[in-house]
């Protein structure tokens, strides 16, 4: 009787260790799985695609080449990119992974309209605001150099040649400290001005800003072409003006547009017109609004608004051009003024002998 019993207690406990050891051989089978998915993700986030391969990428599908060889031809990563295909992904959210404002933007274009008018949207759109920023930076650029050299040559006569010459102008003192104070006004005022400027043009919108910016004139216009500028292309898809703007408002990198947009959508959903949903943005939109209602045809009264507003726009640059290079040619006589009164202050108290 002990031996049966004995047989059937090692036959279980032999059983036990073949579960276990199972177990264990299962486990590890299974350890490698996780870290190939993990590794593959890795890698699919880790190489980016950029807008020049995009463009190529449309481009080369405007010419009806296979999308493969697209792929192969515009891509880096190309194996990778084929290796997502393969697996089922959609190639819009391929392309579309990008963090950048043109990203999102295509994000939202592309699913209404083609990727080939999407693209072109987007990057009209993502380097608008750049280009602007930068041509009225280099338009500016030598009238800031000439005041930023007329400045530091002030305090440099002021604080090494004029104590030199104090005792041969001593009633100069007083216009120079004034001068001085003038200068860092100027200088303050137009640090601030371009920090401004980069806020508006180049960095993401803050609502406690936009809150006291919306009532001026020259920010409803820009925030007006800008929003032209998107919501002509989705007329031209057919898309209605609400649909538009709920496009707009799930924009995810310019919270400016979508602040605006989402505005808009509320009121529209609280009973109002459009025209009166639309009253914070620049009136001559909502002039070129009407008349696409009343025409039916939006997309060319948007059209006309773009390049009635963009002439505006440059007039309003070159004005600030031009008001930049007066306040600088004034700071050159300014210098000359203050380099005349140090350095000949001796040969005036010689005249006087």
């Amino acid at each position: 009787m002990k031996l049966p019993s004995g047989k059937k207690y090692s036959t279980s406990s032999k059983q036990r260790r073949i579960r276990q050891t199972t177990r264990r051989w299962l486990k590890k089978l299974n350890e490698p799985l996780p870290a190939i998915r993990s590794r593959t993700s890795r890698r699919a986030s880790t190489y980016s695609i950029s807008k020049d391969e995009i463009d190529m990428f449309v481009t080369l599908g405007a010419h009806g080449t296979p999308i493969k060889k697209r792929v192969r031809l515009s891509f880096r990563a190309a194996d990778a990119l084929l290796e997502r295909l393969d697996r089922g992904e959609d190639l819009l959210e391929i392309l579309c992974q990008g963090d950048e404002p043109y990203f999102s933007i295509l994000r939202l274009l592309a699913p209404s309209l083609s990727l080939a008018n999407a693209h072109r949207v987007a990057l009209e759109y993502d380097g608008h605001a750049q280009k602007a920023f930068r041509s009225f930076g280099r338009r500016c650029a030598y009238s800031i150099f000439v005041f930023l050299f007329s400045f530091a040559m002030i305090y440099f006569f002021s604080q090494l040649i004029y104590p030199q010459m104090a005792a041969y102008a001593q009633d100069f003192g007083t216009a120079l400290s004034l001068l001085k104070f003038f200068m860092n006004v100027l200088l303050a005022g137009l640090a601030g001005f371009f920090a401004f400027l980069g806020y508006v043009f180049l960095l993401p919108a803050q609502e406690w800003i936009e809150r006291r910016l919306r009532t001026r004139s020259w920010m409803k216009k820009w925030v007006s072409l800008q929003m032209a500028t998107l919501l002509r292309p989705l007329m031209k898809a057919r898309l209605s003006t609400k649909d538009a703007f709920y496009v707009l408002a799930r924009l995810e990198n310019d919270s400016r547009i979508a602040y605006y947009a989402r505005q808009i959508v509320d009121r529209l959903e609280s009973g109002q017109t459009l025209l009166e949903a639309m009253d914070a943005l620049d009136p001559d939109l909502l002039t070129f609004v009407e008349l696409g209602m009343e025409s039916m045809d939006m997309e060319a009264m948007l059209g006309l608004y773009l390049r009635r507003s963009e002439k505006r726009m440059k007039k309003l640059e070159d004005d600030g051009v031009r008001l930049l290079q007066l306040l600088s040619y004034s700071c050159v006589g300014i210098l000359v003024f203050v380099a005349y009164e140090i350095l000949l202050s001796p040969l005036n108290v010689l005249y006087t002998i």
